[in-house]
């Protein structure tokens, strides 16, 4: 019996420290684009949040340049943008993934990243960009797409 209390207790520590959860846990879901070298704005990223519901993207050089300040820019996000993002989360899938796939940056390649914060913790995860990820080929598409649709507007 007090093999199985202790297992338990190991198997419910793993859960909290690692962070299983479900969709209905998430407050936020954003992803990021960069390039080593590159002069402009060489990091991209948006953030979809559901508390307050809306979209933040940011773009930002590498280093100080005065042509290219740092800029940030909100936008509504409707409920139903939302849950189409959402859907496309597989918490058990997402969670299981190394945090960092491949070689990102080798070769000056880009470096793109997905991250989701829920109730008790984060998880991100960081690719070559333009890598196909087995079992969130979507989710990166639909981000990808999203940041092509947001930070063209500013």
């Amino acid at each position: 019996m007090q093999v199985s209390w202790q297992y338990l207790l190991a198997l419910s520590l793993l859960s909290v420290v690692y962070g299983n959860f479900e969709r209905k846990d998430v407050r936020s879901i954003s992803s990021g684009l960069s390039f080593g070298r590159c002069r402009g704005y060489c990091q991209q990223s948006i953030n979809a949040t559901i508390n307050p519901i809306q979209l933040i993207a940011t773009k930002q050089p590498n280093f100080a340049q005065e042509s290219y300040p740092p800029l940030r820019q909100s936008f509504t996000f409707a409920s139903n943008q939302w849950e189409e993002l959402l859907a496309l989360l597989t918490p058990q899938v997402f969670s299981n993934l190394d945090d960092t796939i491949g070689c990102p940056g080798c070769a000056d390649g880009g470096i793109e990243w997905i991250q989701v914060d829920w109730n008790n913790g984060s998880k991100r995860v960081i690719f070559e960009s333009g890598q196909a990820i087995k079992g969130i080929e979507s989710l990166i598409e639909k981000l990808q797409k999203m940041r092509e649709e947001y930070l063209t507007q500013f």
